[in-house]
């Protein structure tokens, strides 16, 4: 909450809060926190050419999740999902921003190397490029150039297309550099990777 928010709700109370009051702050009309830590994250991100990435398990109410935890030497959010696989990782550094895919060189070029046959290249390559969609345009076009597409292979064309319309963003801070552990799904997301001091270590 900024301090000018904070200072009329002590004036409001007569400077005391109660127990009630700080739980009403927490639980209810949260738009105003949100866009506030959806402006703090972005800025954090414009902020610094690299980003420190980690996650740890966590439970909501009841339910198992993982706590993502960005930060680099001005700015640290954190944000709590249900999964996390590489479109959630791009989740995260985009602070949740609508998914994009796009299917050009970039995103050619990595599901080849990602171990998909160039056959597989070859099917993707009448797909428009260029042309940011959103997920269920990119599935049914899937539908119809690859129909017979497994589901890892599916997977890694989702990948790849996001980690490209992510590199071509113009209206977002693009992360260029990842400083983080050797998990998978940490890779290709950036253009450049790191190892933390404790996962250099460990090698």
């Amino acid at each position: 909450m900024s301090e000018p928010k904070v200072a009329e709700l002590l004036r409001s109370v007569g400077g005391r809060i109660s127990d009630g009051q700080v739980a009403n702050l927490l639980s209810k009309d949260q738009a105003a926190f949100q866009a506030e830590k959806d402006a703090l994250s972005q800025a954090g991100l414009a902020r610094s050419p690299w980003q420190h990435l980690d996650d740890t398990s966590t439970r909501v109410h009841g339910q198992n999740g993982d706590c993502h935890i960005v930060c680099n030497p001005r700015s640290t959010a954190s944000f709590t999902t249900t999964a996390k696989d590489r479109l959630t990782v791009i989740d995260v550094l985009t602070n949740h921003r609508p998914r994009r895919f796009v299917v050009h060189a970039e995103a050619l070029g990595d599901v080849e190397a990602g171990g998909r046959s160039a056959v597989r290249r070859r099917q993707l390559a009448p797909v428009p490029g260029d042309v940011l969609m959103d997920e269920a345009l990119l599935q049914a076009l899937l539908e119809t150039h690859l129909p017979g597409v497994g589901p890892q292979q599916r997977q890694w064309i989702l990948d790849a297309t996001a980690v490209a319309a992510s590199h071509a963003d113009v209206e977002f801070p693009v992360v260029r550099l990842l400083v983080c552990d050797d998990a998978p799904q940490l890779t290709l997301i950036t253009e450049e990777l790191a190892l933390c001091w404790v996962h250099a270590g460990r090698h």
